[in-house]
């Protein structure tokens, strides 16, 4: 053997040695690797595959594929999901991820069927599609920011706040989706007493970082007259839709009285009574009610839409995240002149 093999001591032994573990170690690895993709792709493959194509009209299981068909396919599918075509717009995102096998090139294709799921209500799947992005690449702030979207529609407050440690990580500015998700949780917490989550309200509302119309709005439900002590009357645009629709039974006439503006809204309103000049309210279309009606015209009442600042898109209800592009904090109280008619029940509060 000896003479075979050389001896133990013979560097040139060891190096041998160490070259066939280095490559006994790459070609497990390799395999392994490769292994572990396959299996992967089979998953993501079958449970891409659970879903029903049967109404994209497009019939594009029967396209032949090329690689030049990836990019106008791939625009056609997210003007499908803008247009609210979200079967058609899923079934392109499924016919291109199905017919390309590196990830990278597909990973911004399940980032789109990812929010288009999302944009259709299938919650649990966006959730799976965004936790399989990551699984492949964990700094995809894309899919971050979606799953803590999902994880909140989902009422997942705690997961939702997991996804905030790897945005600040990537850099991303956290501080707003953090005040959105604490003040969330405590509006929808249900085991803590009304006395204590006024308290905890009255503390928030002195802070900028949260929601001044989402406070105020749970102290009208909760303490009457808390949220008329603390009514900063210079964000008055915020929730003047708010306080347009308070019933007469919520009112306190004696903060109301001693404040000009307050006055020249609920005077325009009709719940007060006009005696004399009426102050301006600096709100133009509250003062042009009051003009109307001092002329003798008392059919003219106030019209309310919400927009986005971030998509500019307008909505009829209000909303606590743009339902477009699911921006916090970003509503805009649209007001315009209507005629009157005639309300009944109280749908803000």
């Amino acid at each position: 053997m000896d003479k075979i093999l050389p001896a133990y001591n013979d560097p040139l032994f060891s190096i041998l040695i160490i070259v066939l573990l280095i490559l006994v170690v790459a070609i497990v690895s390799f395999v392994m690797g490769n292994y572990k993709e396959e299996r992967q792709r089979k998953t993501l493959k079958s449970f891409l595959g659970k879903i029903k194509t049967d109404e994209c009209t497009l019939d594009i299981e029967k396209l032949p594929f090329e690689e030049a068909l990836i990019t106008p396919l791939s625009l056609l599918a997210h003007t499908f999901s803008t247009q609210g075509e979200y079967q058609k717009s899923i079934g392109i995102y499924l016919y291109l991820i199905n017919n390309i096998s590196p990830f990278p090139k597909k990973e911004y294709l399940l980032e789109g069927l990812g929010k288009t799921y999302l944009k259709a209500g299938f919650l649990k799947r966006s959730e799976s599609i965004f936790l399989e992005i990551l699984r492949k690449h964990a700094r995809n702030r894309e899919a971050l920011y979606h799953l803590e979207v999902v994880y909140e529609l989902l009422n997942k407050h705690d997961k939702a706040g997991q996804t905030l440690k790897p945005l600040e990580i990537l850099g991303e500015n956290s501080n707003s989706l953090k005040a959105h998700l604490k003040l969330s949780n405590l509006l929808k917490n249900q085991e803590i007493n009304r006395e204590d989550k006024v308290k905890k309200l009255k503390q928030l509302i002195e802070d900028s970082s949260y929601s001044y119309r989402r406070v105020i709005k749970e102290l009208f439900k909760l303490d009457l007259n808390a949220a008329w002590e603390l009514l900063d009357i210079d964000k008055i645009d915020s929730i003047l839709d708010i306080l347009w629709f308070l019933p007469s039974s919520n009112l306190n006439f004696d903060i109301i009285s001693t404040n000009k503006t307050l006055s020249s809204i609920y005077r325009a309103k009709g719940v007060l009574e006009a005696k004399g000049s009426v102050s301006k309210s600096g709100i133009f279309v509250i003062d042009t009610i009051n003009a109307a009606q001092k002329g003798g015209s008392h059919e003219v009442d106030l019209n309310f839409k919400y927009g986005c600042s971030r998509c500019k898109q307008h909505f009829p209800i209000s909303f606590e995240r743009c339902p477009k592009c699911y921006a916090i904090d970003s509503i805009q109280v649209k007001v315009s002149l209507a005629k009157k008619q005639s309300h009944t029940g109280y749908s803000l509060l």
